[in-house]
């Protein structure tokens, strides 16, 4: 299901009306994170982000075998 949402658009204060799915609005959400540079996504390091697990194009993966 998706729901249409204002979001930002880039880091100008720009927004723009989105069809957000439930990936999609991770998607987004990550590009905020990293300053809109869809790159630096993938190269992320915040392992304690509750959307890490989630926020590749990888199908997602039980981080706590990772964490000791």
């Amino acid at each position: 299901m998706a729901v249409r949402h204002r979001i930002r658009a880039n880091g100008n204060g720009k927004t723009k009306v989105m069809k957000l799915t439930a990936r999609r609005a991770i998607i987004e959400h990550c590009k905020e994170c990293m300053g809109f540079n869809i790159h630096e996504v993938r190269k992320c390091t915040a392992t304690l982000c509750p959307l890490f697990p989630f926020r590749t194009h990888d199908k997602p993966q039980d981080t706590l075998a990772v964490i000791t």
